[in-house]
């Protein structure tokens, strides 16, 4: 608000100033400067002033230019690479944000864009955090805080799912500094959740060896022994199909929903895919991306079953057939639709 009022202050007195030098160059030349004029002249500045607080005013200016004046000293620190020497604790993150991010305009560095980083992921912007990243990573490939930073929030974006391109920097991260026990930590859990279940040994393995004997062993033998388990039981879940027959006259060009799941759990289905029926029958795959929970043991019993909604784009609440769930056995087994009786 100080800057504000005196950017203010400085332009009426420029109007002023020259107002008076318009007035003392008529006097030399032995005129007299008109009332109305320099009434204009006077009132102009103040009507101004009076229309920009009355409909151009906006409270986030002010609010921008008192972040700005409190947050610049700390904002240069922070691209320079020094830790800031004090924060206001009563300024949001959110505000710090927005003046660093106009400074690294003016003056960009590695240590201001990773700060950035840093703060957007505090703010839950995952996308914002791995732009900021990048921009660090192009400036300087080798820094490994950087790569970091854009692989966490890449795998965040993905709700703990692994992209190629997280993987690509952990690994390289990897490549650099072998014992780099966060790079492994966030690939054996991307690993996991992309069901990628031998890559998540790897790294599980890896950590053991550094810290069986620590705090996290248990956890950590706990999640190797999962993933092994994991690439066990994936081998009999490896070729599921479901193919879908008809009871009946069926339309087909719907909404079909395929699924297995834990006869004792009607709740979320352990595997779940969604396809367009063109015609039937019908061979859907169920995928390793299809799982929606662990693979369940081999001693576990699992039936297949089927939803059918000729709207293309009906919900499965909405399905008009179904079919009777079927015990699965691995390969592939068959269900047939028929229409469901009123509720």
């Amino acid at each position: 608000m100080k800057l504000l009022l005196l950017c203010a202050g400085l332009v009426v007195l420029t109007l002023l100033w020259l107002l008076w030098l318009w007035a003392r160059e008529a006097r030399r030349e032995g005129q007299s400067l008109p009332l109305p004029i320099l009434l204009a002249g006077i009132l102009a500045p103040a009507l101004g002033v009076v229309v920009y607080v009355g409909f151009g005013y906006q409270q986030d200016t002010a609010d921008w230019l008192g972040d700005y004046e409190a947050l610049h000293p700390v904002a240069s620190q922070l691209i320079a690479g020094q830790p800031p020497a004090a924060l206001p604790q009563d300024i949001p993150p959110a505000a710090l944000v927005r003046v660093l991010q106009r400074q690294l305009v003016i003056t960009p560095s590695v240590e201001g864009w990773y700060a950035l980083g840093l703060l957007y992921g505090q703010l839950g912007a995952p996308n914002m955090a791995v732009e900021a990243g990048r921009r660090a990573v192009s400036a300087q490939p080798g820094s490994v805080s950087a790569r970091m930073l854009v692989a966490q929030n890449l795998i965040d974006e993905r709700e703990g799912r692994m992209s190629d391109e997280a993987q690509a920097l952990l690994r390289g991260v990897i490549a650099d500094q072998p014992e780099h026990d966060g790079a492994w930590m966030l690939l054996g859990m991307g690993a996991s959740r992309n069901r990628d279940f031998p890559l998540a040994e790897e790294a599980w393995t890896q950590l053991l060896q550094r810290h069986g004997q620590g705090e996290a062993a248990s956890v950590l033998e706990r999640s190797l022994a999962f993933a092994r388990d994991q690439q066990v039981n994936a081998e009999r879940f490896a070729d599921v199909s479901i193919r879908v027959t008809t009871d009946g006259e069926v339309p087909s060009g719907g909404s079909l929903f395929v699924f297995l799941r834990d006869p004792a759990q009607p709740g979320q289905p352990l595997a779940a895919r969604r396809v367009l029926a063109e015609r039937f029958p019908v061979r859907v795959t169920l995928r390793a991306q299809d799982w929606l929970q662990a693979y369940p043991d081999t001693g576990l019993d699992v039936v297949a079953g089927a939803r059918y909604s000729p709207g293309p784009a009906a919900g499965v609440d909405e399905a008009a057939f179904d079919a009777e769930l079927v015990g699965f056995s691995g390969g592939e087994t068959e269900v047939s639709l028929r229409r469901r009786d009123p509720p």
